[in-house]
């Protein structure tokens, strides 16, 4: 496999521009009814806020007291918008690498894509479910030995340890994901551990490689898309729904740095055309010859 570049996302998400405008909309219309409800009900409380604040720490306080009786259905519908965004990253990632793998698709239509995705959905589901589980794993067991009955000398090492470790397999899993999402594109692939088996192969090849795109594409893209948690300056709204934009162009192109070279069109043979080689055949003598 080609060795992911920056530049091969940045020109194909511009191709795919349809594609980022569709991850664009499912974000928007997943959290931006939850953003508006929250500014709906803390609207009264914050316009009798002192001009000052409450103080250090005392806001964040304050927003939870005023959230708690609506606490339980705005959690529970920001859960099921997660199982659903997740459900559509599949949907894409699948149907973006069969279209790419594709020898004979060429025109970058949006349904095309989708449509390429879905008789192949579970196979890439199985691939994600595998990449958040061993995130899981990798995240949590640098912090066990915490558990037990640590000196206080030990503590600020195991903190420092613990949170290496957790940045470093969270990347390293989820690499091995991207890079495992093209080989179980190919024909004839169905198992999501050899993929990613082999992802992690391929990110361990070309480390520098595979870590750049990463660094290029996520870390912007994810602060863009978590913008929301941190940002309460005037005109919030028009500013997420732009800065969410720029977001869903960086996801997309995060996926397609890794994407190989794509296949050559397969050439149609047609009958006139002179044979590629030499038509030998084997001539036995009749009675014709004997005249």
């Amino acid at each position: 496999m080609a060795a992911p570049t920056v530049i091969t996302g940045f020109r194909l998400a511009a191709r795919l521009h349809r594609l980022v405008a569709a991850v664009w909309l499912a974000w928007v219309a997943i959290f931006v009814p939850a953003l508006l409800f929250v500014q709906a009900a803390t609207g009264p409380d914050r316009a009798n806020r002192p001009a000052g604040g409450f103080g250090a720490g005392e806001d964040l306080l304050v927003f939870f007291e005023i959230m708690r009786p609506v606490a339980i259905p705005l959690a529970v519908a920001l859960v099921f918008g997660c199982i659903l965004l997740v459900a559509w990253c599949v949907e894409w990632h699948a149907g973006v690498v069969r279209w790419w793998l594709n020898p004979d698709t060429d025109a970058p239509r949006l349904a095309q894509i989708l449509g390429h995705g879905l008789p192949v959905w579970w196979r890439f589901a199985r691939l994600t479910l595998l990449a958040l589980v061993l995130q899981v794993v990798g995240a949590a067991t640098p912090w066990l030995p915490l558990l037990a009955d640590v000196e206080h000398r030990f503590v600020l090492p195991l903190l420092i340890f613990g949170s290496v470790v957790t940045v470093a397999a969270t990347i390293l899993v989820w690499l091995a994901a991207f890079r495992g999402g093209w080989f179980l594109g190919e024909p004839g692939r169905r198992s999501a551990m050899a993929a990613w088996v082999r992802g992690l192969w391929a990110v361990l090849r070309q480390p520098l490689r595979s870590l750049l795109p990463f660094l290029v594409w996520a870390l912007p893209g994810f602060s863009l898309l978590l913008l929301p948690l941190v940002y309460g300056g005037p005109a919030a709204t028009p500013f997420f729904l732009a800065a969410w934009l720029l977001g869903a162009f960086c996801l997309v192109a995060l996926f397609l740095s890794y994407a190989p070279p794509k296949p050559p069109p397969a050439r149609t043979v047609s009958p006139l055309d002179p044979p590629t080689a030499p038509y030998v055949t084997t001539r036995f003598p009749t009675l014709h010859d004997n005249r």
